[in-house]
């Protein structure tokens, strides 16, 4: 090669292509007390600050050190919620007028323990800026310092989006056919469901409306300045929004260019080696093996004494199988020989081992994710949230069972784990939806760096949709219709009163030529 062709491949590579590889400044937020939600985005951070992206990241657990990444410990929002009872009511019988009251204190707390954070305070106040903030969608306020910093901002969610935030994007919203995944209906919704999700969606919204929103702008003016825009209206900013959605759980719906569907499973990772006691444990469970875990929130003050009874009474019928549990109370009371209790398992990796048979898993969604990765059967026992919803979806498509923690006993619990075991419908259905999920042009890690970057180069104002900015009454046509009833309901009155005058004039004009006539 030439000395001349060298040189121009340099500036190529250090001039053209700089547009492309330019390192940004990102400023994460991912605030909720959730493990999952933290667990999620990891392998995002991880890949943009190996291209050489330096990240500022808020988050509640504090991730291993990198040099491109700076992180803010949020982990005094798990004080938070354990002050306001947060886990307790969401799994609580409560009607959902006291959800909302107590939640609404709970979100109060959380936004002014978030906002008077000494470091984001810090932060603020040397007038840093930043190329672009990735922020979690549900958390009010975030999206504002977009405005602060001046510059776009990405939503985030680790599951299909809130519908208000849908339709924010300009997305289908319709509570016919997109319900709050915490309804927890099936695919197809029947007459009452239509009502009651259309009623409390109505309700929804007027919460957030009437009271959420202006609480959240409130405080945020308070603590960012009184210049700061509505949160309503900034959600309709978003350059792009990031949805983890899995499409065996959720419904496609029609979406804008700027909605980037990842398409579940961004924490996947690549198989590791088990530590070396595990590994044996699981190799010699020649008869098979269940794993149990009801993820990072439901613990053991979760479980009634009679329900960890009915747990470990069943379990020990299970033998010759062995039971793997991830748990907090390792010493639990009669804990059969076959029952192997750890405060901590690499999930994934035990999930892949060919001896494990079944899941028995609260139904979080990342988890099944995991399981459906390693097409391991699942038996769901959802305590709230999204947990119910994902189980029926679940059952519906038969790649598992849902038992509800409230409705277990000996007999149910066995009975569902015989199904489950000796049925080979549901490891044949989870074949299959294991197969599909891998089967993706571009995996979804990939998909998030490369839109966070095509922002970095040209935003996407241009790719952005009309229907972002028409409210639901031109959405839906009901401008449209009132118009078309009023002029239709004056036509037809101004026919009736001009077919009454015809009839009225023709009578006349009867009377007078053929009724006179004829006297005549």
């Amino acid at each position: 090669m030439s000395r001349i062709m060298k040189i121009l491949l340099l500036f190529t590579f250090f001039f053209g292509a700089s547009e492309y590889v330019r390192c940004a400044e990102i400023f994460a937020v991912i605030p909720s007390p959730f493990y999952s939600h933290q667990a999620t985005f990891r392998p995002l951070w991880r890949e943009l600050a190996r291209r050489g992206h330096k990240i500022t990241l808020v988050t509640t657990d504090l991730m291993e050190d990198n040099e491109n990444i700076t992180q803010i410990d949020y982990h005094g929002a798990y004080e938070v919620f354990a002050r306001n009872n947060v886990m307790t009511v969401l799994k609580s019988e409560l009607n959902i007028f006291k959800v909302m009251s107590k939640m609404l204190d709970a979100v109060e707390d959380l936004i002014r323990f978030q906002f008077t954070h000494p470091e984001l305070v810090k932060l603020l106040e040397s007038n840093r800026t930043f190329d672009v903030m990735m922020i979690e969608f549900t958390q009010p306020g975030w999206p504002l310092l977009s405005v602060k910093f001046k510059c776009p901002f990405v939503g985030l969610s680790t599951m299909d989006a809130h519908p208000g935030v849908h339709a924010a994007v300009g997305n289908a919203a319709h509570p016919a056919m997109y319900p709050y995944v915490d309804f927890g209906f099936g695919e197809k919704l029947t007459l009452k469901e239509r009502i009651f999700s259309a009623g409390l969606t109505v309700l929804g919204m007027t919460w957030s409306n009437l009271i959420f929103r202006p609480m959240g702008n409130r405080y945020v003016r308070k603590y960012l300045g009184e210049g700061m825009p509505d949160i309503t209206g900034i959600h309709k900013n978003a350059s792009l929004m990031f949805v983890n959605a899995n499409p065996i759980f959720f419904s496609p719906r029609p979406s804008t260019p700027i909605t980037i569907n990842l398409g579940g499973g961004l924490h996947l990772t690549h198989p590791k080696e088990l530590p070396k006691d595990l590994q044996k444990y699981l190799d010699e469970s020649k008869d098979g093996c269940i794993y149990v875990s009801f993820g990072t929130t439901v613990n053991s003050a979760y479980l009634s004494a009679e329900q960890k009874e009915v747990l470990t009474s069943v379990f020990k019928d299970m033998a010759p199988m062995r039971i793997l549990w991830k748990f907090d109370e390792v010493d639990i009371a009669n804990k059969p020989k076959n029952v192997e209790i750890r405060t901590w398992v690499p999930q994934q990796d035990v999930l892949r081992h060919p001896n494990v048979k079944a899941f028995i898993t609260q139904g979080g969604l990342q988890s099944m994710e995991e399981a459906i990765d390693s097409a391991v059967p699942m038996l769901g026992m959802p305590f709230y949230g999204d947990q119910n919803n994902n189980v029926n979806k679940m059952e519906t498509k038969k790649f598992g069972l849902k038992l509800l923690p409230t409705e277990m006993n000996k007999e149910s619990l066995k009975a569902a784990l015989k199904e489950l075991l000796e049925n080979p419908i549901y490891k044949k259905n989870i074949d299959k939806l294991s197969a599909i999920s891998k089967d993706q042009p571009m995996k979804g890690l990939e998909k998030a760096v490369w839109w966070t970057e095509y922002v970095l180069r040209h935003g996407t104002q241009h790719l952005r949709s009309p229907s972002a900015d028409i409210p639901l009454y031109q959405y839906y046509f009901l401008d449209v219709i009132a118009v078309v009833s009023v002029c239709a309901y004056v036509f037809y009155k101004l026919m009736k009163s001009l077919i009454l005058t015809l009839v009225l004039i023709l009578r006349k004009l009867y009377n007078f030529f053929i009724v006179k006539r004829k006297r005549d």
